[in-house]
């Protein structure tokens, strides 16, 4: 009921910066300075009610998966589990384990963990633990979620092959007639597999307390970090031992009329500068930084156009729409409307792939921080990304000063 409650809250205050650009444009002149504020400050509130919906649907997606992981091991017989054992080897170490317990650990190696080799390193992780992570990573990692995603058991070089044939039509012959071949062109990216990792010191008194949800809390802390850290890299990456991020492996689909500011007809002519082809699909959509987005709304707000410019989305895990497109928040793009900046991006999603290697591993560092009374835990995933066809996603830049 709170979403409901804020979201329209929300939906009240969008009316209401509707209505002070209304009386500007009914009275035919410029909005005073006064009601300029006004109008940044309501939007400014309005953006704050998004970001606390989101939290909250967030918050109830992952109680819901909590509760399915609970209910199942309550019905289950009273015995070990993989899950079980891990989160008493975080809390206590491998030397508080049965050899039932050790056994569902399944230790992989004791060497450090080297590019290539999947065998050394690590504890398995325990698909529970893991699917919560990775949870927490889609939801802070905007480009990962909406991408398609890979999953290959070791992290070796992939050779992954892409084809563009939208240019190619099928051929109209007669009865009899031969069909004429027109082959299509293959290409072929190459993705890796880079190390991101995070470490996390928690109290020894903490860990004593069997209060404390340990499992939550390093989901939440080790999550978060890999995914901004991941996020940043899809999005502006240069491949260059690194990923390529989307907005450096899309093609040009629009520059604007001017260098400091966006027009409706720039994200207009954007959106229809990818294919139909691709346009069409569910996984179209469009991507920018928070103040882009601000500013573009701003635009549409009391439009005398036909169709409106922006569209709220008003049902639970519906985004925002830009001429009916729908529009994703990525902070890891540019913020600023600037000269050569690319501010917004159109693309089909499932063409940027991500690839993870190897599922996620997990350390516990029993003695590095003891002088402290603390106990270390690193995480860490192999992940790549690259953008498969750049004709599916191309960006907007702004006209150079």
């Amino acid at each position: 009921m709170k979403n409901i409650e804020l979201r329209g809250k929300r939906a009240q205050l969008i009316k209401d910066a509707d209505a002070i650009v209304a009386a500007a444009q009914a009275e035919g002149r410029s909005m005073t300075s006064e009601e300029k504020t006004k109008f940044e400050a309501i939007e400014a509130d309005a953006r704050g009610f998004k970001q606390e919906i989101d939290i909250i649907e967030r918050n109830a997606e992952m109680k819901k998966e909590l509760a399915a992981n609970e209910g199942e091991a309550r019905s289950a017989a009273p015995k070990a589990t993989a899950s079980s054992a891990f989160s008493k080897y975080l809390r206590h170490g491998m030397g508080s384990l049965n050899a039932q317990e050790r056994s569902l650990m399944e230790k992989r190696g004791t060497s450090t963990q080297v590019v290539g080799t999947d065998s050394l390193g690590g504890f398995l992780v325990p698909q529970e633990f893991s699917n919560e992570l990775d949870v927490a990573t889609l939801f802070t990692g905007e480009v990962e979620r909406l991408a398609k995603k890979l999953n290959t058991a070791s992290g070796g070089l992939l050779d992954y092959p892409t084809v563009d044939d939208s240019a190619t039509d099928a051929i109209l012959t007669s009865e009899g007639s031969s069909v004429t071949t027109a082959d299509m062109t293959f290409a072929n990216k190459q993705l890796s597999a880079y190390n991101y990792s995070s470490l996390v010191k928690v109290s020894a008194q903490l860990l004593q307390d069997s209060a404390f949800d340990l499992n939550s809390f390093l989901v939440e802390a080790m999550g978060e970090r890999i995914a901004r850290a991941t996020n940043a890299a899809f999005t502006t990456g240069d491949a260059s031992s690194k990923p390529q991020g989307i907005v450096t492996g899309s093609s040009l689909g629009n520059t604007t009329a001017a260098a400091a500011a966006i027009a409706a007809n720039d994200v207009l002519d954007l959106i229809y500068s990818v294919d139909a082809s691709y346009r069409n699909k569910p996984s179209f959509g469009l991507m920018a930084h928070d103040n882009v987005i601000a500013a573009v709304r701003a635009l549409g707000i009391s439009s005398s156009n036909d169709y409106p410019i922006w569209q709220p989305g008003m049902a639970v895990g519906q985004p925002d729409r830009i001429f009916g497109v729908p529009v994703y928040v990525n902070n890891d793009m540019d913020d600023t409307i600037a000269a050569t900046k690319k501010t917004m991006i159109a693309a089909d999603f499932s063409k940027y792939v991500v690839r993870n290697a190897g599922g996620v591993q997990f350390l516990r560092l029993n003695e590095r921080f003891m002088n402290e009374l603390e106990i270390g835990f690193i995480c860490y995933k192999r992940s790549d990304g690259a953008v498969l066809n750049s004709a599916a996603v191309k960006h907007l830049i702004q006209k150079a000063s």
